[in-house]
């Protein structure tokens, strides 16, 4: 037996005859399309807006991880700080150190002061043009932040004083929260 091919699908489709030319009314066509009127196929090509929406997206992720990444402050303690030395230069960083006795120079309300901050025996330079906190002084902690030059000076945009002593007292005890304890 030889098998013959059929072309023909047979009446599992519905409207086909097995001809192409009498079925396929071009008015009728476009009657069914299901597409809302404005609306595009994938046959008219690849819808533009869509394609600029997300070039613009990826251009704003990547402009905010850039400048994320050119916004980054490191924080070290005055000696760390000195030890990198001119991998500093030009960054901004935050330096933690004690004010050397002696080192101030400027006026109190002043906005051009320079003074000295040291940790564990070594020193760094700090310039800062702005008034200083009323709490700063000589031997006090501070954080400066700014950028580092090439002689190893802090050019300060902001100087911070940790809380003088006098404000940390010793937990309270049990007598001095309630008197009933003593008894």
């Amino acid at each position: 037996m030889s098998a013959q091919h059929n072309d023909n699908p047979g009446p599992h489709v519905p409207g086909w005859d097995g001809h192409l030319d009498a079925d396929l009314d071009l008015d009728e066509l476009d009657a069914r399309e299901d597409l809302e009127p404005g609306a595009s196929s994938e046959a008219d090509g690849p819808s533009w807006g869509l394609i600029a929406g997300v070039l613009i997206a990826i251009a704003a992720i990547g402009f905010l991880v850039f400048d994320g990444l050119q916004g980054e402050t490191y924080f070290y303690e005055v000696d760390q700080a000195v030890a990198k030395g001119d991998d500093l230069i030009g960054k901004t960083v935050r330096i933690k150190g004690i004010v050397e006795p002696g080192s101030f120079e400027g006026e109190a309300g002043g906005i051009h002061n320079t003074f000295r901050v040291s940790e564990q025996g070594v020193g760094m330079k700090v310039v800062y043009k702005r008034a200083l906190p009323d709490t700063f002084q000589e031997e006090s902690e501070v954080v400066a932040q700014g950028r580092v030059d090439e002689t190893l000076t802090l050019h300060a945009d902001e100087v911070l004083v940790k809380c003088p002593s006098r404000y940390e007292g010793a937990p309270p005890t049990a007598t001095e929260l309630s008197p009933q304890a003593a008894r």
